[in-house]
């Protein structure tokens, strides 16, 4: 037990820094795992593969039947799914539309249809982990 006459230890600034980096980070987490389970209910990794394991957003806007005025929205999600090493990157240009997106192979588990040497889509189990239902079971469960 503590006793009264024990002081407390301020945080230097680097440490309450760190601190802060920690807490924004934990707090948007979710953010990486919502992102991927958008790219799979849209179907982008199984559209990758269809269109040879490389395509632009052009491409995955044709692909995926998505309207033009999805876009930009596409190109946030794909920047940070790239970012977080679900899908490769390799940009010819600084255009946006000519940036081409690949399957890594984190995301070929995701693509639909294709068993990959014994190991089977991944997708279903990161949709019912990121369902709703999951979530407020796991939260009911404390």
């Amino acid at each position: 037990m503590a006793t009264k006459s024990q002081s407390y230890i301020v945080p230097t600034d680097a440490e309450l820094l760190q601190a802060q980096a920690d807490l924004w980070r934990h707090s948007l987490y979710y953010l990486k795992s919502m992102a991927l389970k958008c790219a799979v209910e849209l179907g982008i990794p199984t559209a990758i593969h269809r269109l040879g394991g490389a395509a632009s957003l052009p491409d995955l806007i044709t692909s995926l039947s998505l309207p033009q005025a999805k876009l930009p929205f596409l190109h946030r999600l794909m920047r940070l799914l790239s970012s977080s090493g679900v899908f490769s990157v390799s940009e010819e240009s600084t255009e946006v539309m000519a940036i081409v997106y690949g399957l890594t192979p984190l995301s070929y588990l995701l693509v639909e249809g294709i068993a990959a040497d014994g190991h089977i889509n991944h997708a279903p189990f990161l949709l019912t982990a990121t369902s709703t239902r999951y979530i407020d079971l796991v939260l009911m469960q404390n």
